[in-house]
């Protein structure tokens, strides 16, 4: 039964990446210790190759994290609440028929005295 990636807490993923790093390393680190065998460099093109596809890969990684994670912020800033503060006396609130005495909802009114 296939699991859904609701509640996951991303340990799979990150697994699958470290498996997908190691494995893509190793297999060009092979092909380039059989460019040294073949042609008798050893250990410079298993060494050269490898450092380069360990450092791509990386890279690649990183873009991927940075996407995602732009993608996440915008998310969240499409989810927050507006940046209003306070009320707008226009429409959010209604004056009272009356007030106690000496108070006012001018803006005017509470400067002059």
């Amino acid at each position: 039964m296939a699991r859904s990636a609701v509640g996951s807490d991303g340990s799979e993923d990150g697994l699958a990446k470290a498996i997908e790093i190691a494995l893509t390393f190793g297999l060009f680190v092979a092909a380039g210790f059989g460019l040294d065998y073949w042609l008798g460099t050893a250990p410079w093109f298993m060494l050269s190759i490898g450092l380069v596809v360990f450092i791509l890969k990386l890279f690649v990684e990183w873009r991927r994290y940075a996407e995602r994670m732009q993608a996440h912020e915008q998310e969240m800033a499409s989810n927050r609440p507006s940046e209003r503060r306070g009320i707008q006396r226009d429409s959010d609130l209604d004056e009272p028929a009356s007030l106690p005495t000496g108070v006012s909802l001018d803006v005017d009114a509470d400067s002059s005295a």
